[in-house]
């Protein structure tokens, strides 16, 4: 049994390094390739039955620090059934830059935010497209952070995004998508493409349109992953940043079923991934198997001995991963969390890593905005 501690192993191996280079990380911020001549940029929202967040996105938006006559702001109205629309156009309706297009059925083939971003393409008239959603609330210098980034090889760059929200599970997410955007920088960082994250991020429109856009784009659920790959697929640069101008922040997904469909969601669209970010997930997930069941192994021999050696491991796993946690933490000027919300996080980390990877391989349709996908 003991040769399955070179997946704990290899996972305390990959965390010393995600940890140096954390230290080592710069941001980019001060480095600055915006134009004498301040650039238009078109801002994308999708929204399907946001009538509790749309307001807030667009009010974080229209205090943005840059001029609002260099902003256009695209709203996909995604067929909502609720409020959401009218919300849309009321504000367009008091401000000249919003446009409110209210998405079609059509027979692309697209479906999802894909869609959407599809249809607003065609209306955007800016020179740099910023992709956001309407349960993300952005900073006040959140364009120039993105452009300041946007030196003329790089094609798209994606900011930094943490959950801001009431309650438990607000603070929970809060850590996880922070633990989460340390992962991509990393690997950015390295000199690897990672990924985009959908809610905030910048593309030129150059490298957008070289890929066709989203309508020649073959369809993925994880839309800006696919968008992402195909801009570096052209030859563009990529980047991923991590500091507090580009620090976005999001609504908390309500309920733990919810939360099951949002991972699902992104591991089935990270099915075109290149085979290592898969053998980072399986020695990521595999950790969280691999340990308990090697403790009631050695439980049941009355080993204790390797039984202590496993308890040491988990417990360098917590001390590197939560000192990982407090950098990102400082790299985006936030307080950092207390240790009794790491220890918390620890078991809360366990129990999604865990149940995710259970269903995500049960033949279930993935939920989303109350339509099913098949993936």
């Amino acid at each position: 049994m003991t040769y399955f501690l070179i997946i704990p192993l290899l996972y305390i191996s990959i965390q010393i390094w995600q940890l140096t280079v954390l230290y080592r990380y710069q941001s980019e911020e001060t480095k600055l390739y915006i134009e004498e001549e301040l650039p238009t940029v078109s801002i994308w929202i999708a929204c399907r039955n946001e009538e509790s967040n749309l307001a807030a996105c667009l009010d974080s938006i229209l205090n943005l620090s840059y001029p609002q006559n260099k902003i256009q702001i695209l709203i996909g109205n995604d067929q909502s059934t609720d409020r959401t629309g009218d919300i849309a156009h009321n504000y367009a309706s008091a401000h000249s830059n919003i446009q409110v297009i209210d998405v079609q059925d059509n027979d692309s083939g697209l479906k999802a935010k894909a869609r959407v971003m599809a249809q607003l393409d065609s209306h955007a008239i800016g020179e740099y497209y910023l992709i956001t959603d309407a349960d993300v609330r952005v900073r006040p210098n959140w364009i120039q952070g993105l452009l300041s980034n946007m030196d003329p090889q790089m094609g798209v760059c994606s900011g930094t995004t943490m959950v801001r929200a009431s309650g438990t599970d607000g603070w929970l997410q809060e850590i996880d998508w922070a633990y989460f955007m340390g992962l991509l920088n990393v690997i950015s960082y390295s000199g690897v493409p990672a990924t985009a994250v959908g809610n905030n991020m910048i593309i030129r429109k150059d490298a957008y349109w070289q890929t066709g856009g989203y309508s020649k784009i073959k369809f993925s659920i994880t839309e800006d992953y696919k968008l992402y790959s195909e801009v570096c697929s052209k030859g563009w640069l990529w980047n991923n940043i991590m500091n507090q101008d580009v620090l976005a922040f999001s609504e908390k997904t309500e309920g733990f079923g919810n939360l099951l469909h949002q991972r699902k969601r992104w591991l089935s669209g990270g099915k075109e991934l290149p085979w290592y970010w898969w053998i980072l997930f399986g020695i990521y997930g595999g950790f969280y198997f691999v340990i308990p069941i090697l403790s009631l192994y050695f439980l049941m021999q009355h080993q204790f001995t390797p039984l202590s050696y496993l308890g040491l491991i988990w417990g360098v796993k917590f001390i590197l991963q939560s000192l990982q946690i407090n950098q990102i933490y400082n790299l985006v000027n936030e307080k950092t969390p207390q240790l009794g919300r790491l220890l918390i996080y620890e078991i809360y980390l366990f129990v999604v890593t865990t149940f995710t990877a259970t269903f995500f391989i049960l033949p279930i349709k993935t939920q989303w905005k109350s339509r099913s996908y098949k993936v």
